[in-house]
């Protein structure tokens, strides 16, 4: 009797275990992880026509992220390792926005990162390159933002400190490029009228160490001239954060010598009409993908020098402001 009771108890136990297992592995949490994601070449992803072929490669560096379940809750949380880290779904995205469309505002910073790396790198091979349009169109107002009772839906801004906007990255990487405090000058077309605010950049719920007015734009009347075809195949690869390892793959393929002298050279860092790179997020992330696949150099922006070299571990850093650093940086390698 009191066998039969101690199989039952165990055999119950073990339900009980198979079912908390399920549970903690295939029911989904309100978090997503953050992870090293992909360190890919970027000569397969991107074909200059009638370019060049190099021996080196530069690649692209990104994060991964998947929904977490309730398992990856519990042992993140009580764990913590270095490699990954939960963050919170609603954290994400920005006010008054479904993933849906902040992941289509994603692939349109792709779109534009991929333009402006086009025009910069003909531009540093010396060719004529005219871009223009009207502005960055302002799509919504946060109401924890600075631009909150400031900027309105349908403004359309052309100057953030007094340089140029004609597209929504360009309006992004200056602001991403200051300090969280900092005011800026945001010059606008509203109903024909030109107005200026000058707002303080605050770090918002969800884009923590990233400074923002609290607003979301969209390129409006963007046109481009560029002598050349460039064909990407970036597959399900989103955001801006790529735009630096993008011009340079491009400029590399415009040049009759190899830039990288013959080296894996990876990177990270938006990139602006004007060649200067903008600091990125889950650049740690970045640094254990591109040490995953054995890199020799790794290109980072200014902004997020101190974060990468906590976890560069012998991978040499390259710390630039502009995409003329890169290339004289690599120029007086090639000379040694």
């Amino acid at each position: 009797m009191k066998k039969n009771y101690i199989n039952k108890f165990y055999s119950r136990l073990i339900g009980i275990i198979l079912i908390v297992f399920i549970i903690s592995n295939f029911v989904p949490v309100p978090y997503q992880i953050m992870e090293p994601g992909i360190a890919a070449e970027l000569s397969p992803m991107i074909k200059v026509k009638n370019g060049y072929d190099n021996q080196g490669e530069f690649l692209l560096t990104a994060v991964s992220t998947r929904r977490a379940m309730a398992w990856d809750y519990f042992y993140l949380t009580l764990f913590s390792p270095d490699d990954r880290e939960l963050t919170s779904i609603a954290d994400q995205l920005p006010e008054n926005m479904d993933m849906n469309e902040y992941i289509d505002l994603m692939a349109e910073l792709m779109e534009e990162s991929k333009l402006q790396a086009q025009a910069v790198a003909f531009r540093q091979a010396g060719y004529n390159v005219q871009v223009t349009g009207e502005g960055a169109e302002v799509v919504e107002v946060m109401k924890e933002g600075s631009a909150y009772n400031n900027l309105k839906k349908g403004d359309l801004i052309t100057a953030v400190d007094g340089k140029k906007v004609e597209m929504a990255a360009d309006a992004v990487n200056i602001i991403k490029n200051r300090n969280i405090g900092d005011t800026v000058e945001i010059k606008v077309i509203r109903n024909e009228k030109e107005l200026i605010f000058n707002l303080k950049t605050l770090e918002l719920e969800g884009n923590e160490g990233n400074p923002s007015i609290g607003v979301l734009i969209s390129s409006k009347g963007l046109e481009y001239e560029i002598p050349g075809e460039v064909n990407f195949k970036t597959d399900n690869i989103i955001g801006p954060s790529a735009g630096s390892v993008f011009t340079m793959e491009i400029y590399n393929q415009l040049i009759p010598e190899d830039i990288t002298g013959g080296r894996k050279i990876a990177g990270t860092g938006t990139i602006s009409l004007d060649g200067e790179i903008g600091r990125i997020d889950g650049v740690k992330y970045k640094i254990m993908a591109a040490k995953e696949v054995g890199v020799d150099l790794f290109i980072v922006p200014e902004e997020n020098y101190e974060t990468a070299a906590e976890y560069a571990d012998g991978l040499e850093l390259l710390k630039v402001k502009t995409i003329s650093d890169i290339i004289s940086h690599l120029e007086k390698d090639l000379k040694l």
